[in-house]
């Protein structure tokens, strides 16, 4: 039997959450009172209380400092908060704390009394894995975190092509990593797409909500140790699946994913979209998730919509010959050579055809045109305005014979190459762009547009070659305007703000000193 405690300054909220829930279902012999902090530590000296439900604003001590006072005298306690408003800095601060979940009021009696049901179940886990602990402490510790690690470092190295799995060595390579259970198993990956936030965070912020993310998306759209929800190293977030969709059918996976979504969108406040797989073998849930990213990639303008392959028809990647898809990564190393000589054994076999005709040399134009908009897609470019200008290649012109062929071709590979390799990357477009707008607004939408690419897609990119958040960067080259311009001028410190975009001084003068640690005024008088 459990013992739970409910702590709010407002005494019908008590009595509603005593009364409207089924305790002895739940197996809680005992439910105590508190209306303040000092009322509810008083109620931990006397007794010890397995889960405790708390409204996170009461006058005399919150429930944020509440809960850091119990993490220290009861650390085992699971706790679920209550809220009348979704702030951000009670959620971050909860997750920090390691709060069990939060509700907004007014509470639904049946969903509170289902998330109680599930922090009883996590206690019950806790304790047995405690008495498994105290028995073979040593090797459960080394073996938790080896698993964690493996099971991770397995995801992220078969997503991004380090492990190349076949159907023939698929057994091997989940014996090597100790998964021999997902033997048999199949795969549904669910891409899970954060576009936007809709205020801003810094970098470290944002982190701390992707977590809330992922630990959300644990929550509603994996079935109960059904798979694994992990962040690649290139910061995709991914729901494997393990069954043909879970527990559940494809309409009610949708429809939790759209469930899922509309919460992100309202607790969270992030626009954000769920792509999902289809049912892949071990050796085949690697190019699904390829097939995924490009979904993603070519997703430009619906935020908050849940998208499947299933939908879409062959993906166009995967319909270009293998010879082809080799070409895309030699084309994105820069090895130009290679890939010169590539085409042109190519077009040398095709001499040697039977029954060569317009249609078939079409075929292969069409291929090598998604790989040329694959690549320019990807990295932020329009084939349009890189063509237009380019005299004898037309996007749509169809070749007459192997000769035009092979010289569209060619041609077409080695501005491409130039592009890539020769001229500024997509992140120095972007912060070119960014440099030359510093007094206007700047969202993540708009340099998304600018360089042709899906929004959540530029921000990882942007985060992994510059270090930081797009936000991040943003402030961090206004405030250094800024500083140059309260040091080597006489501007008014006010009409240095408006220059900047800010036309709420007070606000201004917030993020100066967040970046600098003084105020504006502060920073001039240092510099006279």
């Amino acid at each position: 039997m459990y013992k739970a405690l409910i702590v709010d300054d407002e005494i019908y909220a008590v009595m509603g959450i005593k009364s409207g829930v089924n305790w002895q279902e739940l197996r809680v012999s005992e439910v105590y009172e508190a209306y303040n902090m000092r009322d509810a530590l008083r109620v931990f000296e006397q007794t010890p209380i397995d889960i405790m439900i708390c409204d996170i604003e009461m006058p005399k001590g919150t429930g944020i400092e509440l809960l850091e006072r119990v993490n220290e005298i009861s650390p085992e306690t699971e706790t679920i908060f209550l809220t009348a408003h979704s702030a951000f800095d009670f959620m971050k601060r909860a997750i920090q704390l390691d709060g069990f979940d939060y509700l907004l009021k007014p509470v639904e009696f049946d969903v509170l009394q289902e998330t109680i049901s599930k922090a009883l179940a996590s206690i019950e886990e806790e304790r047995e894995l405690h008495q498994l602990r105290k028995q073979y402490k040593p090797y459960y510790d080394m073996w938790r975190k080896k698993k964690s690690l493996i099971v991770d470092k397995f995801w992220n190295d078969l997503f991004s092509g380090r492990i190349v799995c076949t159907p023939d060595n698929a057994a091997g390579i989940l014996e090597e990593h100790e998964l021999s259970d997902l033997k048999d198993a199949v795969f549904l990956p669910v891409l899970v797409s954060v576009e936007s936030w809709l205020r801003e965070f810094s970098t470290r912020d944002e982190e701390i909500m992707e977590y809330a993310v992922r630990k959300g998306a644990a929550e509603m759209l994996l079935p109960a140790g059904g798979g694994e929800v992990i962040q690649t190293k290139q910061g995709v977030n991914v729901v494997v699946i393990v069954g043909e969709a879970g527990e559940y059918g494809w309409a009610d996976l949708r429809s939790r994913c759209e469930k899922y979504v509309q919460n992100c969108h309202k607790y969270f406040g992030c626009n954000l979209s769920c792509y999902i797989g289809r049912s892949s073998g071990l050796y085949e849930v690697a190019d699904t998730y390829k097939q995924l990213l490009e979904l993603e990639y070519n997703n430009l303008n619906k935020s908050n919509q849940v998208y499947s392959l299933a939908s879409q028809g062959p993906d166009p990647i995967q319909t270009m010959i293998p010879r082809i898809s080799t070409w895309t990564i030699l084309l994105e190393q820069g090895k130009l050579e290679e890939l010169q000589k590539e085409i042109r054994s190519r077009i040398a076999e095709l001499k040697g055809m039977e029954g060569l005709s317009l249609a078939k040399l079409e075929g292969f134009r069409h291929e090598f045109m998604q790989m040329v908009h694959y690549i320019l897609h990807k990295n932020g470019l329009s084939a349009y305005e890189l063509f237009q200008q380019q005299e004898g290649i037309l996007l749509n012109a169809q070749p007459r014979n192997l000769e035009q062929l092979e010289a569209s071709a060619l041609h077409m590979a080695g501005i491409i190459y130039h592009e890539l390799h020769q001229n500024n990357s997509v992140i120095q477009r972007v912060q070119y762009y960014i440099k030359e707008r510093l007094n206007e607004p700047i969202t993540r939408e708009q340099l998304a547009s600018y360089v042709h690419l899906n929004p959540a897609y530029l921000s990882r990119l942007f985060k992994r070659e510059v270090g930081e958040s797009i936000t991040d960067y943003i402030l961090h080259e206004r405030m250094a305007l800024a500083k140059d311009l309260i040091a080597n001028s006489s501007m008014p410190i006010s009409d240095v703000a408006k220059a900047l975009g800010y036309h709420n001084f007070s606000h201004f003068s917030k993020m100066f000193r967040k970046v600098h640690d003084a105020s504006p005024q502060q920073f001039r008088q240092l510099s006279v």
